[in-house]
């Protein structure tokens, strides 16, 4: 054995390995909690709010979200009667919520039906004589105010020539209380489905709000949030996020549940609030 005195000890270079990854477009939104609930709720007042997120799962920016819940499928029949059951009403007709811009309350989807018996003291002046359709109550937990249709061409309230109208003090049994307005409610259009009409009077709890009257001028639908085909048609339809929900990004819903008063005891029919990303 010998030793070269001086050489140097040689290393192989450092090597370097190179790492791409692709991510595949995905448009998800994931709303946490699953299901939301409320018990031993007394009519006339509220639930209390919860609070759900909207959180951006997917690779995408998601710019629109909309949301509406299964009040029409749920309530397919006037709810009003003589055996008063719980289960005739949807749950998705008490559910209202707001995005974290704004700190009014909206209707998820509620649905009034026309009050089949006449109503006392109602001053039908606001509607034309020859086109009064229908009447009937808006319950808003412990309040209570007065609407009224004017039916349109060929008698049906979704077609042109048809009016909304609604009070803006709540209802105490007077005449003055019981005189449907539809001034600054305009008629958006109308398919087969309903005629649309949207709310623009700051006196008037459904300011800002949509509402969808059946053909039949038997019952109205409220709401601010659902943009499907149809329910778009309304100037006051919005889409619930706030903001452009970058990958990751959460919204904040609050919402809660107004029970009107009147409302039987017991289980209300369990609804579907569904969320829709883009």
């Amino acid at each position: 054995m010998f030793l070269l005195s001086g050489m140097a000890a040689v290393y192989a270079g450092d090597f370097n390995v190179t790492v791409d990854v692709n991510v595949t477009a995905l448009t998800e939104i994931t709303v946490t909690p699953s299901a939301i609930n409320w018990t031993q709720l007394t009519p006339g007042q509220a639930g209390g709010t919860k609070s759900l997120d909207i959180k951006n799962t997917g690779s995408v920016n998601v710019t629109n979200v909309y949301a509406y819940v299964t009040t029409l499928s749920n309530e397919t029949f006037r709810p009003y009667g003589p055996t008063g059951t719980a289960s005739n009403y949807s749950a998705g007709g008490v559910l209202v919520f707001h995005n974290a811009s704004d700190t009014n309350f909206y209707w998820a989807g509620r649905l009034e039906w026309n009050w089949t018996a006449a109503i006392s003291n109602i001053d039908l002046s606001n509607i034309d004589a020859n086109s009064r359709a229908a009447q009937g109550f808006f319950h808003n937990a412990s309040n209570s105010y007065v609407w009224a249709l004017q039916n349109g061409s060929l008698g049906l309230c979704n077609n042109s020539g048809a009016l909304f109208a609604i009070t803006d003090a709540l209802d105490t049994g007077t005449s003055a209380t019981r005189k449907p307005d539809p001034t600054t409610i305009t008629r958006d259009g109308g398919d087969a489905n309903y005629g649309y009409f949207h709310v623009s009077r700051a006196a008037n709890f459904l300011n800002g709000m949509c509402v969808a009257v059946d053909p039949s001028c038997t019952k109205i639908f409220t709401y601010k949030y659902d943009k499907r085909a149809g329910f778009s048609s309304c100037a006051n339809s919005a889409y619930v996020t706030a903001y452009n929900m970058t990958p990751n990004s959460i919204e904040t819903i609050t919402a809660d549940v107004w029970i009107p008063v009147g409302m039987p005891a017991g289980n209300l029919t369990q609804a579907i609030w569904s969320f829709v990303a883009s």
